[in-house]
Formats: C-alpha cells, sequence, structure tokens
C-alpha cells in the first residue's frame, strides 16, 4: 500500500508540476528590484532548473539580494528518497546539494524552515495546494510572490487576505504558458507548442503577492452610465455589474464585480476599497460566478 501511494502520488505531483519560463518571471519580478534589495530569498521549486532560480542567479546585482536558497521536491519521498536544497551566497557559487529531512513539500515542515531564514518567497507552486500555500506565507509573515489561478481568490482560505489588505495581485496578469513535464497527460485543447518544447497555456493566472511595489498602479476610474435598470444581488442592495468597465462613474453604493477587477485594484486605490468576496452570489434567482463587491472610500 505505501508503494502504491507513493506512485500514486508521484503521478499526481507531474499532472499539477508546470515549469514558469523564465521571461514571464522576468517581466513580473524585475520591476520590483527594490523589494529583493538586502533581503534572503528562498525559491521552494524545482531545483537548479527553475526559472526563479535562474531569475535570481541571472538578476543577481540588480536585485541587490544577500542570499539564496532554493529547494526541491521529491514526490516519491520520504519512502523513496528526500527532497534537495542548495543556497548561494553570490551568483558564482557552485554549491552541491544538501538532502532535507522531508520530501521538500512547500507546505512541510523543512521548508517552514528555510523559510524563517529567508526574508522573502517567490515560486509558481502546485495549483491544487495554492489554498493552503497563502494562509502559511501570511501565518509566517514575509513577503512573497506567487503565482497561481485566479478563482482560488475566493476561497474561503484566501479571501480574508484580500479583504484585509494583507494580500493583493500583481501587475502582469492574464493567459500564460508553462513547461509540462514529459510524462504529464497531453490536452490537446490547452497544449502548445513553444521552441519545441510542449506547454499548457491556462487562462487567468496571477501573482498573489504583498510586494510593496506592485501597490503602486494607476486607480480604478469606472466610466459607464448609471443603469436605467439596476439589478441587485439577491437579497441585497448590492449593484450587480456582469462587466469591471460596468460600474457606473456616479453609483455610491456597493457594487458587484468580476473577480477580474482584482488585476486593476490594490489596497493603495484612493478611490475604492474592497469590502466582500461572496463565493456563490445571485442576482434574479440564477447564479453568478465568484464576485468582488467594492464600494467608494
Amino acid at each position: 500500500m505505501a508503494n502504491n501511494s507513493n506512485l500514486t502520488a508521484a503521478r499526481n505531483a507531474r499532472n499539477d508540476e508546470f515549469y514558469t519560463r523564465l521571461e514571464d518571471v522576468e517581466a513580473e519580478l524585475l520591476p520590483c528590484a527594490d523589494d529583493f534589495r538586502g533581503r534572503r530569498v528562498l525559491c521552494p521549486c524545482d531545483g537548479l532548473e527553475s526559472a526563479f532560480v535562474r531569475f535570481c542567479l541571472g538578476h543577481w546585482d540588480r536585485l541587490g539580494i544577500t542570499h539564496l536558497t532554493a529547494s526541491q521536491y521529491n514526490p516519491m519521498g520520504p519512502l523513496f528518497g528526500f527532497g534537495r536544497r542548495w543556497e548561494w551566497d553570490g551568483p558564482d557559487d557552485r554549491p552541491e546539494p544538501v538532502e532535507l529531512d522531508d520530501e521538500g513539500s512547500v507546505l512541510g515542515v523543512e521548508a517552514r524552515r528555510l523559510m524563517d531564514r529567508a526574508d522573502i518567497v517567490v515560486t509558481n507552486p502546485p495549483f491544487s495546494i495554492l489554498s493552503s500555500i497563502i494562509p502559511r506565507l501570511e501565518e509566517w509573515g514575509g513577503l512573497f510572490s506567487v503565482m497561481g489561478p485566479l478563482p482560488q481568490a475566493k476561497a474561503v482560505s484566501i479571501a480574508p487576505y484580500f479583504l484585509s489588505d494583507r494580500l493583493w495581485l500583481g501587475r502582469r496578469n492574464g493567459s500564460m504558458a508553462f513547461a509540462t513535464p514529459d510524462a504529464t497527460t497531453p490536452k490537446e485543447s490547452c497544449d502548445v507548442m513553444i521552441d519545441g518544447v510542449r506547454h499548457r497555456r491556462f487562462g487567468n493566472i496571477v501573482w498573489y503577492t504583498n510586494l510593496p511595489s506592485t501597490l503602486a498602479r494607476g486607480a480604478f476610474r469606472p466610466a459607464a452610465p448609471a443603469p436605467e435598470a439596476p439589478e441587485f444581488l439577491d437579497g441585497t442592495h448590492i449593484l450587480e455589474c456582469g462587466q469591471v468597465a460596468d460600474v457606473p462613474a456616479d453609483w455610491d453604493g456597493p457594487v458587484a464585480v468580476p473577480l477580474t477587477f482584482l488585476t486593476r485594484w490594490t489596497p493603495a486605490d484612493p478611490g475604492w476599497r474592497l469590502v466582500d468576496m461572496p463565493g456563490q452570489p445571485t442576482a434574479g434567482g440564477r447564479a453568478l460566478f465568484a464576485r468582488a463587491v467594492i464600494e467608494r472610500r
């Protein structure tokens, strides 16, 4: 049973494993160089081949980081081996791998110990465990920028951090392609070839972050006219807007908008604040996708 369990876990891990492209990491994190300066970075990821590790080593001086730690998960552990870690004090170091005391999961005991020795965490975790990773990062208390699907923002373990202004989205969000391991089950509708390598394209991929430099962006300025026949979430006085572009310019009450609003907003927005994220709203008796409820400050 132990062998079957580990083999199943390994197969599931491969189907939840997507390798970020270096250009996507650079596009999001290079403008955040001030957040890295003088800090110790942890990449709980895919070891030496990770785009996050290559990003840190390739831009070491520009980022001004003082130490880098990378860890690698072993889906066959602990029965058939453990995870590994590498550490750098400079970009020219050639560290040997050190075996961890567990399989190296980002939710494991060893990962937490590594976090306690770091100031900032950057990674693309398995999307299926994002709802557990965000609370762990928030409880840890350092800076972070991690990738994940936008719909997970409504998870009961994640939404409260948005509502308390402790979490927001980075600058570059939307459709992204990720390299996939050869063992990943193909999906013709989503898979594309880039430079001879099979990638899987996802829509609505975002950066969940608390990096201070990502707070500054243009304020949300609605421009739509007031609706002639306003619709409200059932049992409320919350105006329902099917698109962010439909938010009226002169509406003073609360407004329900799609979660894509979060890609255009941060807690630093001077005009609007986030007040709720109902996961299963209805309007006129029909079910809606998750909504963010906003109102003027």
